[in-house]
Order: structure tokens, then C-alpha cells, then sequence
């Protein structure tokens, strides 16, 4: 996203009190009405859902500065989601009314909110894609490959991620049990494509991993 097409509602946010979340913490739950729209300033938030087995898909991580949930505040369409703290996380939330108001005459505003929302759905829809019709070995390379992109930093050839991922998040990307996302991990790490440096993740060449996610 461009993000300084969104300076002015930055500003417009920094008229409201902060508010903190631990990791674990529920900022929104899929039964309740949002109390407003949020701006993440500070730390990491996964969307997420649960089937009626009770088995959790994550949609999407937001980092900062993310705002969110944009669909139920552009158009009302009822909020079907749970936002979840996945570290501790800062945010700010304004009302609904006043967010709608301030940016309804701001078309550069409206376009950068629109960028986002068309971001998230296009890799959103490669993921789906990989989740339908890959095996679980090449979802989990393919998630490894967004969590370089949106949270690693550059290390040689490779990435190295330092905000730990437990299985369970890797389980809940990739859409299976957390038993196979370690058993395909473990795959991983034998081939020397990952390994782990205290609770960081290493992935040694993004190219290796992106060949192997297309090979036979």
C-alpha cells in the first residue's frame, strides 16, 4: 500500500486514546457488532475463522499501520471474523460515523484504503489457491514464503523471521493439523531450506524455496 496516501487518517486517529492488547487477547469476535474501526500501530493481529468442527483457518496477519475491519466499514457488510493479538499490540479506534465522515470527501484517502483491501484479496485468492489444490508439503512452503514477505528481513540470500511462529500458527495458515505442518517443517529442515536460531525462523534462499514450491 502506499502508505503516504494515508498520512491524513493517521493524524485523524491520533486524536483517540491508545489501547493495548496482550497476545491471546480477542479485539473483535465474530458474533459481536465492531465498537468501531481500528488502527494497528503497534505489533501484529491475525484474522481469522473457525468451522463449525471448531477447527481455526488464519485469513490474513496485519501489521502496522493496517485498519481494519474495512469491509464492515466501508459497506456494512456484517463482520464475520475474529481479530486476534498475535503479539502485544497497540492500537487506536474511532467510530465508525467519524471515520466514515472524515474520509468521504478525501478521495486520495479512500484510494489508499481501497489499495489495502485490494492487496489482502489478491494474495489472499494465491493462498486459497494453494490451500485447494496444493499438497500440505507446497502450502507450507507457500505460507513460509508470505510470512517472509510481510515479516522477515533480508539475511544473505535468505530471510530470517524473528517474530516466532509456533506450529500452531503455521497449522492454522496452512489449513491443517499442527502435527502436519511439523511433520512438512521437519521436511524442510532436512533439505536445509530452513532451519531455527532461537525462536527465529531462517529460510536460507527464497529462489530454492520458490522452485521447490513449483517442482514435481
Amino acid at each position: 500500500m502506499d502508505k503516504p496516501k494515508l498520512k491524513d487518517l493517521e493524524a485523524f486517529y491520533k486524536q483517540f486514546p491508545l489501547r493495548r492488547y496482550k497476545k491471546g487477547e480477542i479485539l473483535i469476535r465474530a458474533d459481536d457488532d465492531p465498537q468501531g474501526i481500528f488502527c494497528l500501530t503497534k505489533g501484529y493481529v491475525r484474522q481469522y475463522t473457525i468451522s463449525k468442527a471448531g477447527f481455526e483457518l488464519t485469513l490474513h496477519i496485519l501489521k502496522p499501520t493496517s485498519y481494519f475491519p474495512l469491509v464492515w466499514a466501508i459497506n456494512g457488510t456484517p463482520n464475520d471474523y475474529y481479530f486476534e493479538a498475535l503479539t502485544e499490540v497497540q492500537v487506536a479506534r474511532a467510530p465508525r460515523d467519524q471515520v466514515v465522515n472524515f474520509i468521504k470527501d478525501k478521495p486520495v484517502v479512500i484510494f489508499g484504503m481501497m489499495s489495502e483491501l485490494l492487496d489482502d484479496y489478491a494474495e489472499t485468492l494465491t493462498r486459497m489457491e494453494h490451500l485447494v489444490f496444493s499438497d500440505a508439503y507446497r502450502r507450507v512452503i507457500s505460507v513460509l514464503l508470505y510470512i517472509a514477505k510481510h515479516f522477515g528481513a533480508g539475511k544473505g540470500k535468505g530471510v530470517i523471521v524473528k517474530h516466532r511462529f509456533t506450529q500452531h500458527d503455521i497449522a492454522t495458515l496452512v489449513g491443517v493439523a499442527r502435527e502436519t505442518a511439523s511433520i512438512e517443517m521437519g521436511k524442510l529442515e532436512d533439505k536445509g531450506l530452513i532451519k531455527y536460531s532461537d525462536h527465529a525462523i531462517v529460510l536460507e534462499s527464497i529462489e530454492k524455496l520458490e522452485l521447490e514450491l513449483i517442482s514435481n
